[in-house]
């Protein structure tokens, strides 16, 4: 270990890495409202199981993904509810640390038993943990405030307090953190230094650079890391601090109190401190800060004050926070970049409705209740077009030349010139050359450059010689939603109450579409809010309420397409078509990508980070690079199909909790049928009145939980596998006596099922007056 002692303190202040990256976090917030027992997390640890556990001020959680099992002193045999550090031994059981002392949970009895071994040096376990960590020969090191650093040898069953007493302050020893590295133990005292020992405690050698300076003296350490390159972070009071053991360099990365340490990948660490969350690019060597949102910022951090980072086996970040409970952010299968009000767009509008994209690439959003905005692709600013004769409710978008049209509600028509700025409106009048209605929701342009604009009284043709325009008797009093030119140059029109029209340029002929009772392959209903045609020319509509039709033109019918194929809404507010030929459907209750070739389908919603499940009427783009935009009733929604990739992870399928008569059985209780927790029980006996029972499960995948699927069958009684309803949990009366073999089956939320089913085998015993023992008796 001479390296050690080579390293120069060369502190590089690295402020001039941080950089305002183009990638946005968007965090999941769990606390006290979702069912944490308090919103202080010191700890967090994933099991050998997969189930995530946290540590707080009154409690110890456990999380499957949807709900929460709370461990407190009142109802188990945990002794104190404050806890401070959590560990998992190679055998499974969790050790926890508390403010008075240390706990053992076996998971196979769901129980605690109290850590009372006495030391070398005559005392318990009695103050607050600090950390709790295995060696290399599975001994357990608990290093506690005040009472020094305890090392349990398993084998001999002893407990060694290696550093009981500071000699030269002549006090106990309050360490703070330790970890083993070779054959060194390092260990941080509090207010003191940073020190190792290579002769079993004997003496502390503090770490020192070539010049005989220490550099974390009168520092507090709070976590180390080890990381790529051979490289140590450690946070502490003073910061974060790398240090290269191969070049010798130390460098001081930031300078504010760090709590605790994560990588989430060798290229990026996080690191939790007093001030929010920083997220360091060892590559780029750039740092990004992301802190506590000044408005009402939901996906932003719930709390400045970061005391605990996990990274699950799926590759999420787990954030303990002080007063904001946990923060999750999942691994980026699917990356919905969302945009919304907050601190730096406050005044963006929620109901975002129309795009429309420059030559320049940039798009421009109209919003039903904060006007017009222009968007920047690249770097994501937004800029409201500010104007005072604009109306803020925006319903109709095209770009015509150097004019952009903007059709509104209730405020007619625009035409703002983009060079000079200036706006030309256009309203209803008496003179039959004007608007029919001031309510305008479709202006398209076709490719002769003829302007036509759909209200809700009828259709007109923009007239460029005098400015004004003609209306169109056949449509005269219909609600015109959408127009669309097709690829023949035929005008189709999707009206609320009228069905479909097309006007045939050749023919010169208009021709009406309706929805017949009696004919399933007439339109499926006459509310028709929008129309799409496809890179294979095919036209779709999307109705109010009975789902989306493809139109077949060979015989003029319709193909429909609504909840009872599987799509979860018969409201389709949009249709656009993704660079590979998949059509994304915005519906009342999600996002739906369907691939018209195969009819397979995906549904993405909130749990998949959408800002909304209901999107908004017409809204939906796609811009010149393949990127779509949807518009939601919170925001707006951007993104790019091609970067989307599975999610492969496979959740392991558990049993978490089987209940009698509505109560949580416990192991070993009066009248529990289990000798061991339901997790691991492969076989459960029940007495003849306990055949009504109910069953807890869960898929242990976080990226989505709410996705997950979970299908289940009970051999010897159901005929089928049945769906796992959105509580997780299934239930079972009165079940004749017999044996069964109970199935579980889970997925991902992307459908990846896992191959290895849960199976439990459950034996019911028959009434006594048919036991083989009342039999005998009755003989006799």
């Amino acid at each position: 270990m001479k390296r050690i002692f080579i390293i120069g303190l060369l502190f590089l202040y690295a402020f001039t890495l941080y950089s305002q990256s183009n990638i946005r976090y968007y965090f999941k917030t769990l606390d006290i409202q979702d069912g944490l027992s308090q919103n202080t997390v010191n700890a967090i640890l994933q099991d050998k199981q997969g189930f995530m556990w946290f540590g707080t001020k009154d409690g110890l959680n456990r999380f499957d993904g949807l709900s929460f099992r709370i461990f407190k002193k009142e109802n188990s045999a945990l002794g104190n509810n404050f806890i401070t550090a959590l560990h998992e031994d190679k055998e499974g059981n969790i050790w926890v640390g508390t403010d008075a002392g240390v706990y053992v949970y076996n998971p196979l009895l769901e129980d605690f038993t109290v850590f009372d071994r006495v030391s070398d040096t005559g005392d318990m376990i009695s103050r607050a943990v600090t950390r709790i960590e295995s060696d290399e020969d599975s001994d357990i090191w608990i290093s506690v405030d005040y009472q020094g650093l305890f090392h349990f040898d398993r084998v001999q069953d002893r407990l060694i307090n290696c550093l009981h007493r500071d000699k030269r302050k002549n006090q106990l020893t309050n360490v703070t953190r330790f970890w083993f590295e070779e054959k060194l133990c390092w260990v941080s005292l509090y207010d003191d230094n940073l020190y190792y020992t290579k002769d079993n405690f004997k003496t502390l050698l503090p770490f020192q650079d070539s010049e005989g300076k220490e550099p974390f003296k009168d520092d507090i350490i709070n976590t180390w890391i080890m990381g790529p390159h051979n490289c140590w972070y450690i946070g502490s009071s003073n910061g974060l601090t790398e240090i290269n053991l191969t070049t010798g360099r130390v460098r001081r990365l930031l300078n504010y109190y760090v709590r605790d340490l994560g990588f989430k990948s060798d290229k990026e660490l996080w690191v939790g401190t007093e001030s929010g969350l920083y997220i360091y690019d060892l590559e780029k060597g750039e740092i990004a800060h992301l802190t506590v949102s000044n408005g009402n910022d939901s996906y932003a951090l719930a709390d400045n004050a970061i005391y605990s980072i996990c990274r699950d086996n799926e590759g999420g970040m787990w954030i303990g926070s002080y007063f904001g409970g946990v923060n999750y952010y999942p691994r980026q299968w699917t990356y919905f970049e969302k945009i919304y009000p907050r601190d730096d767009i406050k005044n963006f509008g929620r109901r975002v409705r129309e795009f429309c994209e420059s030559n320049d690439g940039t798009v421009w959003i109209g919003t039903e209740d904060k006007g017009l905005f222009h968007f920047y692709p690249e770097s994501g600013k937004i800029e409201k077009f500010s104007h005072p004769s604009i109306y803020q409710n925006v319903h109709g978008l095209c770009l015509d030349g150097d004019d952009l049209w903007v059709g509104t509600f209730s405020g007619g028509l625009s035409r703002i010139d983009l060079l000079t700025k200036q706006v030309r409106h256009y309203q209803k009048g008496i003179s039959p050359n004007s608007l029919d209605a001031n309510n305008v929701f479709s202006i398209c342009k076709t490719t002769s450059g003829d302007l036509w604009i759909g209200t809700t009284s009828g259709l007109l043709r923009y007239n460029r010689d005098t400015d004004d325009f003609t209306r169109m008797p056949k449509l005269a009093n219909m609600f015109v939603y959408k127009i669309l030119e097709d690829f023949n140059g035929n005008l189709w029109l999707a009206t609320y109450s009228n069905g479909v029209f097309r006007y045939d340029v050749n023919k010169k002929e208009w021709k009406n579409f309706i929805f017949h009772k009696n004919d399933s392959t007439s339109l499926p209903y006459d509310k028709v809010i929008s129309i799409c045609e496809d890179s294979r020319k095919r036209l779709w509509f999307m109705t109010q309420g009975a789902g989306f039709c493809r139109f077949n033109p060979e015989n003029e019918s319709f193909t429909r397409f609504d909840m009872s194929k599987g799509f979860p809404s018969n409201i389709i507010y949009r249709m656009v078509e993704d660079n590979r030929g998949n059509l994304w459907l915005t519906t009342n209750n999600g996002l739906v990508c369907f691939n018209p070739e195969t009819d397979d389908k995906r549904v993405y919603t909130t749990a998949n980070g959408l800002l909304s499940n209901q999107f908004n009427y017409q809204s939906g783009y796609k811009d010149k690079m393949g990127r779509i935009y949807l518009g939601s009733i919170n925001g707006f929604i951007t993104f790019d199909p091609s970067t989307f990739v599975e999610n492969t992870f496979v959740p392991p399928v558990v049993i978490t909790d089987f209940f009698l008569f509505n109560k949580r059985m416990q192991i070993g209780s009066k009248d529990s049928p289990l000798k061991e927790s339901i997790v691991f029980s492969d076989e459960v006996e029940l007495e003849s009145d306990q055949n009504s029972f109910s069953l807890h499960a869960a898929a242990l995948g976080y990226q989505a939980p709410e996705m997950n699927q979970l299908v289940y069958k009970m051999e010897g009684f159901d005929k089928e596998w049945y769906n796992v309803g959105r509580n997780s949990v299934i239930n079972y009366s009165n079940l004749p006596y017999g044996t069964y073999i109970f199935h579980l089956r889970g997925s991902n939320s992307d459908g990846k099922w896992n191959e290895k089913e849960r199976i439990l085998k459950i034996h019911i015993l028959p009434p006594f007056y048919l036991s083989g023992w009342a039999y005998f008796r009755g003989v006799l």
